[in-house]
């Protein structure tokens, strides 16, 4: 089953508050600096398995962590449509290499 990602989005910012990663009143800045965190956590990942997913290897775990961190941003900077601005920004590069 499908999730929208604006109630992804809106989830992953729920988890971050829990784990106290930000406060409800963090700037968004502070958000960068986790998606900082996790790109230089994948940046060392390994292709062995992954202690916490079993079913994944670190460098999976690492790109979702990513992932996760960039839709925290966007829903703290109160993107409106992060499907659609992932699909333009893909469009736009798409209409470069033609």
């Amino acid at each position: 089953m499908a999730i929208p990602l604006k109630k992804f989005a809106a989830q992953c910012e729920e988890v971050a508050i829990a784990k106290g990663k930000i406060t409800p009143l963090s700037s968004p800045s502070v958000s960068l600096y986790d998606i900082s965190r996790e790109w230089r956590a994948l940046h060392k990942a390994t292709a062995f398995k992954s202690l916490n997913l079993p079913d994944w290897n670190e460098k999976e775990e690492g790109a979702a962590e990513v992932i996760i961190a960039a839709l925290t941003y966007l829903q703290r900077i109160g993107c409106k449509d992060i499907e659609k601005l992932l699909r333009e920004t893909l469009e736009y590069y798409r209409r470069q290499t033609l």
